[in-house]
């Protein structure tokens, strides 16, 4: 067996990760936030630079290895973290967001999405949900590795809904019950093991009941409302070649949030769906190495989502958005 020669492209998200993560932690060191931050900042920058590391380097058969590798280390870390040392992080979940803003803080849920889920996806788009996501790291253990496409109809509205729940819950004990929670004691520690125990008891269940292990990804989670305003514009995105492809559509069954990758690469464009997560696993199914990461930008980025039909048969929907589709024969 020959090994892999690197080339400097295959360097390219390694190195994002890492410049991305010195920058933020020069951030977080500059805007005086607890050095616990700045500490766990690099820590998540250096898993996922070594994970993509090993990802590059095994062979294509192997690779998920190195991304699972980087959910593991990013997820445990985050839940040790919250649960057990240090209390200011305790609250990463979407409420303990919303505390944060309405009582003027900048803990450490504040700086996790201003920085993994509001600026991070204009540099390296929904990549958190791919290879950092504490909740993905348990669903993507689960059996059901090839999606059945999209459910058609309005399914994707319920992670609104949801952020609309978090948001509302929030408000009234804030303004209606003068609830404060703060940023530790057992309080926060109860809203962290059972926000947490809510997210796994729902992707699991979904997962099982659709047969689709990022099923609470797609339609549920409210972490998706943000990630999916920057990613559309994310600086690294999937590249395609037209002119390598076959049209085995392998990428297309093998994309775990169903975007129809076909239609991105008829047209030699980048695969700007704001539901990519770039775990990459289109890439390393392509016989033809038809797709590759590349930096660019697009100014009128394009949903395209492989959808069921009534009768379960996968059609294509080139104006997939979080509405009634638009079904195209």
């Amino acid at each position: 067996m020959h090994a892999k020669r690197l080339r400097w492209a295959d360097l390219a998200a390694p190195v994002v990760a890492i410049v991305a993560g010195i920058g933020f932690v020069g951030v977080a060191l500059l805007s005086g936030s607890p050095i616990s931050t700045p500490l766990m900042i690099g820590y998540i920058s250096g898993s996922i630079a070594t994970a993509v590391i090993l990802y590059i380097v095994l062979p294509r058969q192997d690779r998920t290895m190195g991304r699972r590798l980087s959910l593991l280390l990013v997820g445990i870390a985050l839940i040790g973290t919250a649960a057990l040392r240090d209390p200011a992080a305790r609250l990463f979940q979407i409420e303990g967001l919303f505390f944060d803003l309405l009582g003027g803080v900048m803990y450490a849920a504040v700086a996790h999405y201003l920085i993994a889920k509001i600026f991070g996806p204009l540099l390296f788009g929904r990549i958190w949900c791919g290879w950092a996501c504490w909740t993905a790291m348990v669903l993507d253990q689960l059996p059901f590795k090839r999606s059945p496409g999209r459910i058609p109809g309005r399914w994707g509205l319920l992670r609104y809904a949801h952020f609309a729940l978090s948001l509302g819950l929030v408000a009234l004990l804030w303004y209606g019950l003068g609830y404060r929670i703060g940023p530790q004691g057992s309080p926060a520690l109860l809203w962290f093991v059972a926000g947490n125990g809510l997210y796994y008891t729902l992707g699991i269940g979904l997962a099982f009941a659709l047969r689709d292990n990022r099923a609470f990804c797609k339609y549920v989670c409210p972490i998706s409302v943000p990630l999916k305003l920057g990613a559309p514009y994310a600086l690294l995105k999937i590249q395609t070649d037209a002119s390598r492809c076959n049209r085995h559509e392998e990428c297309e069954a093998i994309c775990p949030m169903d975007i129809d990758i076909t239609s991105y690469i008829a047209r030699n464009e980048r695969v700007s769906s704001s539901e990519c997560i770039l775990c990459q696993a289109c890439i390393n199914v392509c016989p033809e190495q038809a797709l590759s990461l590349s930096f660019g930008f697009e100014s009128h980025p394009e949903d395209r989502l492989r959808v069921q039909s009534a009768t379960g048969k996968i059609i294509q929907d080139h104006n997939a958005r979080d509405e009634p589709y638009e079904i195209v024969q």
